[in-house]
């Protein structure tokens, strides 16, 4: 699989604001020291309770699946709260909504009770997170960094929003990684970032993401990656930015604005749901179940954001390929967005072509929280059915479309795991999207797990969410593609993007024009 393009940047630029843009200074320029994950001799709770499943599985790692949004969020939970000595989170997206206040309360405490905590950030998504950021990080056992900021705070306002324009092949490069991990021992990986939408505690939105809990030999290269982006050249500390000042009293006002939080939560229904599962015990005492398989860690390094997107180096994408050519049967893709470009349409139809099943679920038009990236992936979409490649889209769960909505989903239950199957063996889970700007233009990590067990699991999944009364199949009928699904218990057609209204469909049909493809 390619999913390579002549790229295309976007022509329209301000002048005016790219003349006053200044060069953001290096982060050699900023006080910042190494660190690393702690790895001495002395095991903490979490690993004196794996000790003796690991011993009994020699160069295997446990895992378990968490497809269930308030389970993930429970798990994190009791991740931070079991932790003795350190914890480290690395997000691309975190939102100051009720799961993210939760969040840096469990993760406040843990800082009290002498737990090392690290925070790296990606700076795509941090404004309504920034003073919090400030506060947090006055903590002598919290350090935040943020990666590929857009400007320091010796830099104007103008460089700031000039640099989104002049230097955008940069900038528009992010660090899309999400991991938790506790005492260099547990960690959980996946597709969710950090928000109420992703954790089924959102009015509007909620996505369907999976993540995995691991433990084991596992753990510790996923702390290695961690420890390579927290050190790497474009891991800024949160006082080399534009952030608001924070003093010992922004920090107390946050510990009460985050008391008074935790309190109301604990006393909601979902809150009380949080203590009765005891997860925290769970761990201590060893029983979570898990599946013990065999792993590899498939990790883009920090620096292929300064490579040349068409040079780009990506891990994930060459672990895929090596799985995927070896497949004898099918081959299953559950992505978000989906943009394969000619090549890969290419290499998708060549499976079909020696009898692999290629089976795909991605968001429709209507439930899809990213307009641009659907309106790119509609060019293929003939082309990979008349392939022979099983397409299914996932349905918008309101009966009437939101309106003027582009990128927010339109959808209480919008697509947003990223997983691949191959024969029923093994599965791929991770950050890893089925487009260009996963291969070409951010960093990216996912699992490799060896695992029938676990990839039934998700097969399962699959054909839950592919069913007629949760998705369309997408077909060709007579030269023209079709959406067939099941309403009220009987088979219906349509004949053009559905229930995603006039707005979003005006909208895609823009951006289909464009030539941006390859920034999708």
């Amino acid at each position: 699989m390619v999913l390579r393009h002549p790229h295309w940047t976007f022509t329209l630029l301000v002048l005016t604001l790219a003349s006053s843009c200044t060069t953001r200074p290096p982060v050699s320029d900023y006080p910042r020291t190494a660190s690393y994950a702690i790895t001495s001799g002395q095991e903490t709770p979490l690993g004196k309770t794996l000790a003796r499943a690991v011993r009994a599985h020699p160069d295997q790692s446990g895992f378990r699946l968490l497809p269930n949004g308030s389970d993930a969020f429970m798990m994190r939970i009791a991740l931070v709260e079991a932790a003795q000595r350190s914890i480290d989170l690395q997000y691309f997206s975190t939102h100051d909504d009720t799961t993210g206040q939760l969040l840096l309360e469990t993760l406040l405490h843990a800082a009290d009770r002498g737990v090392r905590v690290r925070m790296l950030l990606d700076d795509w998504n941090l404004d309504d997170f920034r003073a919090g950021v400030a506060a947090l990080n006055t903590h002598p056992n919290i350090e935040i960094r943020v990666f590929n900021p857009y400007s320091t705070n010796d830099q104007s306002i103008f460089a700031y929003v000039g640099n989104a324009f002049s230097r955008h092949e940069q900038f528009t490069r992010r660090m899309h990684n999400k991991a938790l991990i506790a005492d260099n021992e547990v960690a959980i990986m996946g597709g969710r970032n950090l928000g109420d939408e992703y954790f089924e505690a959102s009015a509007d939105v909620n996505f369907r993401d999976m993540d995995v809990l691991t433990a084991g030999p596992i753990t510790g290269k996923i702390s290695k990656s961690f420890d390579r982006y927290w050190n790497s050249a474009e891991s800024y500390p949160v006082e080399a930015l534009n952030l608001p000042e924070s003093d010992g009293p922004e920090i107390a006002h946050l510990r009460e604005e985050l008391r008074q939080h935790w309190m109301e939560v604990k006393q909601s229904s979902s809150g009380k749901r949080l203590y009765e599962k005891s997860l925290t015990k769970q761990l201590q005492s060893g029983q979570v179940p898990l599946v013990w398989a065999k792993a590899e860690l498939a990790a883009d390094k920090p620096g292929k954001i300064e490579q040349p997107s068409d040079e780009s180096d990506s891990k994930p994408e060459i672990k895929l390929d090596q799985l995927v050519n070896n497949a004898k049967a099918e081959f299953i893709i559950i992505t978000p967005y989906f943009v394969p470009l000619d090549s890969g349409v290419e290499w998708l139809t060549s499976l079909t072509g020696r009898d692999v099943a290629v089976r795909i679920e991605t968001n429709s038009l209507a439930s899809t929280d990213m307009v641009p990236a659907e309106a790119g992936y509609s060019h293929y979409r003939r082309a990979l059915v008349t392939g022979g490649v099983q397409l299914y889209e996932l349905k918008s769960d309101r009966a009437e479309p939101l309106h003027r909505t582009m990128f927010k989903g339109s959808s209480q239950s919008g697509l947003h795991a990223k997983l691949y199957v191959i024969d029923r063996r093994d599965l791929m889970i991770g950050s890893f999207n089925f487009d260009p700007r996963s291969i070409n233009l951010n960093t990216e990590q996912v699992l490799v797990i060896h695992s029938p067990e676990l990839a039934g699991q998700v097969v399962k999944m699959f054909e839950t969410i592919s069913a007629p009364s949760v998705s369309y199949h997408v077909m060709l009928e007579d030269g023209s593609l079709v959406w067939i699904t099941e309403e009220n218990g009987q088979e219906v057609r349509y004949h053009s993007d559905p229930q995603a209204g006039a707005w979003r469909n005006v909208t895609s049909r823009f951006f289909s024009i464009l030539p941006i493809d390859d920034e999708l």
